[in-house]
């Protein structure tokens, strides 16, 4: 479990199924990401959570928002299949908590903490490259634009995060 002081971010249970499900019925936070997931699409995305947090101790943790004890969305890694040291951030977060600087700080932990404790060999992000806001937040965070990747329905930005030993983002 990681912590800042409005955010836990916690491993998942399936408690957490109709808030998740919620959120990702909404158009506006799946718009660049899928269509609106289903009950059992978020029940396998949990389960999947659950696996990889048990297998490698950490995932893409759900995000609790303190004041309320409410699930908002999640930040986190997985790991490419290949090589568990190379890892892709994501983050989701529910549109009724934009625009108030949670995805920034959550996401400030989750890299601040696999730079302390993972040793990644790499950190990166797929974006998609209408998406403005999430190109925005990974650039704040350091992450630079290292390639565009159109496949089928999804047109998106490869960006990179600098890796140097024992670096730590500062807060802005």
């Amino acid at each position: 479990m990681l912590e800042t002081s409005r955010l836990i971010l916690r491993p998942w249970t399936m408690l957490d199924l109709q808030s998740f499900h919620a959120i990702c019925q909404k158009s506006e936070v799946m718009k660049y990401i899928d269509n609106p997931w289903n009950s059992e699409r978020v029940r396998e995305f949990i389960r999947n959570e659950q696996q990889q947090f048990k297998q490698l101790g950490h995932c893409r943790w759900a995000l609790e928002l303190k004041t309320l004890n409410r699930l908002i969305g999640f930040c986190g890694f997985r790991p490419l299949q290949d090589d568990d040291r190379q890892l892709e951030i994501g983050w989701r977060l529910d549109s009724d908590y934009w625009q108030q600087g949670l995805g920034f700080e959550a996401a400030e932990l989750v890299i601040n903490d696999a730079l302390q404790n993972l040793s990644p060999t790499r950190l990166f992000a797929k974006i998609h490259v209408h998406n403005q806001a999430s190109l925005a937040l990974a650039k704040k965070l350091g992450f630079e634009i290292t390639k565009r990747i159109p496949v089928a329905e999804f047109d998106d930005f490869l960006l990179d995060y600098p890796l140097i030993a024992n670096q730590e983002i500062k807060s802005c």
